[in-house]
């Protein structure tokens, strides 16, 4: 595999989308929960389970030119837990698809991938919850533990054009301690403890909608998620690595909007109205090449 690949994997899923990190994850799942109380005049119980698996891959069709594909599908499973429970699922596929091109002095990567999506509760045809986006990311390659990158986001969500500037920093600042992401989407900040133990904190900024049914009007749900987390990556065999996080939310809601008012939420579903901030769990399963590591060799 080309050491030279730059990842980008989203929530996209789910999880997210990560423009820059110093590792490739051919395949990954992972677990969120979310418990907290809805803000009723009851504090009705709310949990929410995000489930995101990933399948990437990456394909040298020349000297300095790489294709990439990646499959990602999500479910976002929520309860609303009053004297009966009420549950909702939302789901999304994804198929972000393009290429990286390196120059010829080695200095200068471009990415450009276009992400065709399908986000929607599935109750519907699977059109009407169908989007278009893109990213385009110019990386310098100043050396080996620094590079520098920008360059933008684009999706069409269901609440109007939705565009992310991406702005990076990749810095391997010791053989321990590394830094990477999109300070706009996902940053990192990692240790690592030996061949097999990694830790550090991230914050991550995501949003993204879902299209509902006709059941409930066509309306869409605008997911938010803005947290701060805690990691522990360890690899248990070679490359497979298990992986744990502890997050407190920043801003974290999944409401419910009509798309003949983005400012003002409705209460159709009362799984989608407001709740509290409070702790996300995490956990996964991961088959993860790291590049620094195998450069280095």
């Amino acid at each position: 595999m080309n050491k030279k690949i730059l990842v980008v994997s989203c929530w996209l899923f789910a999880i997210s989308y990560s423009f820059s990190q110093p590792f490739v994850d051919p395949v990954n799942f992972s677990s969120q929960f979310f418990s907290s109380n809805h803000k009723d005049s009851a504090h009705t119980k709310n949990q929410t389970n995000d489930y995101v698996l990933n399948i990437f891959f990456p394909k040298k069709i020349s000297e300095r030119t790489t294709f990439l594909i990646r499959l990602t599908g999500e479910n976002i499973h929520s309860e609303y837990k009053s004297t009966t429970t009420l549950t909702s699922d939302l789901y999304a596929i994804s198929i972000p698809l393009g290429a990286q091109f390196l120059t010829k002095n080695e200095k200068w990567k471009i990415l450009i991938l276009a992400i065709p999506k399908v986000s929607s509760d599935f109750k519907d045809n699977l059109s009407n919850g169908f989007q278009m986006g893109g990213i385009g990311l110019l990386s310098y390659i100043a050396n080996k533990k620094l590079q520098l990158k920008l360059g933008l986001y684009y999706n069409r969500e269901f609440f109007g054009n939705f565009f992310v500037p991406l702005v990076g920093i990749e810095w391997k600042a010791t053989d321990r301690l590394s830094f990477y992401g999109i300070f706009t989407t996902n940053y990192n900040i990692e240790y690592r403890w030996g061949n097999k133990f990694f830790t550090g904190i991230c914050f991550k900024a995501y949003e993204r909608s879902y299209q509902l049914s006709n059941f409930y009007n066509n309306d869409f749900v605008w997911v938010k998620d803005d947290q701060l987390k805690f990691f522990a990556d360890y690899f248990v065999y070679k490359k497979i690595m298990l992986f744990a996080e502890v997050s407190r939310s920043i801003s974290y809601s999944l409401l419910e909007y009509n798309s003949t008012d983005i400012k003002n939420p409705v209460a159709t579903n009362p799984i989608y109205t407001p709740f509290n901030n409070s702790f996300f769990f995490s956990v996964g399963i991961a088959y993860r090449i790291r590049m620094q590591d195998d450069s280095s060799k």
